[in-house]
């Protein structure tokens, strides 16, 4: 339980109420990053509220039918979750309703007892905004984001701690994995734009491969600004000479705060000291194994 202690405490340090966990793929360990969140907050007498970008809780994978961690909720918990997923239950008060899903509208529901829960999010990224802009005003204490691997716009226009998760189902390889996670960590790490620069290139729209190859270019040295880092598409080698002959900023820059890893892939297991050291050495972020109990 210490090293989920000292994962929330490191969330929480950057300031904000929220905080996000998304993958590198599915399987990394998403879901028991927010179960440790939700169980630090509880063994400290912390209120907290919970939603989803994608869908969590259920028992297996609605796509490759694989078992998935389950998520209990104490009492006076918060849920933003699809109203279809609500278990009927007098355990569980239903406040006031928001965005619709394809699940029923993303009901607000207060936990009476101890209960399972399956959490369906809105399936916009302006629904999560919006979900997570109620939530705010109905709980008190933190919020946590369960993420998705392909819905990082969601991300874009808040104030989030954001969490990396990573694991060997990213790679068959420690190094592969680090890259992956340090490429993801790179992309969404783009800093705030101060606008000293009256010559700077503006990017309204995505900035993929293709206009990023035209601006390494025609333009190096300029300064390109893009209005959120989700919108670069750009991955690996070309995001790093993106980053190396340009000055590629953003108006809305993301707060990544720490990674966790998980060693355990479907194709076997990695080895969880040198995963962890190698994510940590990649992303220059604290990085946990909440299964090893490891942190570097």
């Amino acid at each position: 339980m210490s090293v989920a202690f000292d994962l929330f405490d490191c969330a929480r340090a950057a300031g904000t109420r929220t905080i996000a966990i998304v993958g590198t793929a599915k399987n990394v360990g998403k879901t028991v990053g927010v179960r440790a969140l939700c169980e630090s907050a509880r063994a400290r007498g912390i209120a907290y509220a919970i939603t989803s970008i994608g869908r969590d809780g259920e028992t297996s994978d609605a796509l490759d039918a694989l078992p998935k961690p389950q998520l209990t909720l104490p009492p006076g918990t918060i849920v933003a979750t699809a109203r279809d997923l609500v278990p009927r239950s007098p355990a569980c008060e239903i406040l006031e309703l928001g965005e619709r899903s394809a699940l029923g509208a993303i009901a607000f529901v207060r936990v009476r007892a101890t209960s399972r829960f399956e959490i369906g999010g809105p399936p916009t990224a302006s629904g999560v905004r919006r979900t997570l802009e109620q939530l705010a005003r109905i709980a008190d204490g933190p919020i946590f984001l369960d993420g998705a691997i392909d819905r990082i716009a969601a991300l874009a226009g808040g104030d989030d701690a954001v969490i990396v998760a990573t694991g060997a189902q990213s790679g068959a390889t420690i190094d592969r994995v680090a890259a992956v996670a340090g490429d993801l960590v790179r992309r969404l790490s783009i800093a705030r734009d101060d606008g000293s620069r009256a010559d700077a290139i503006h990017i309204d729209g995505a900035l993929g491969p293709e206009r990023a190859s035209e601006l390494i270019a025609e333009h190096r040295g300029a300064r390109v600004v893009v209005t959120d880092p989700t919108r670069v598409t750009v991955r690996g080698k070309l995001f790093d000479q993106l980053n190396e002959r340009l000055e590629l900023r953003t108006t809305a820059p993301i707060r990544v705060v720490a990674c966790t890893v998980s060693s355990y892939g479907r194709e076997g297991a990695l080895d969880p000291r040198a995963l962890v050291r190698a994510v940590a050495r990649a992303t220059r972020l604290s990085t946990f194994d909440l299964f090893a109990g490891l942190v570097a």
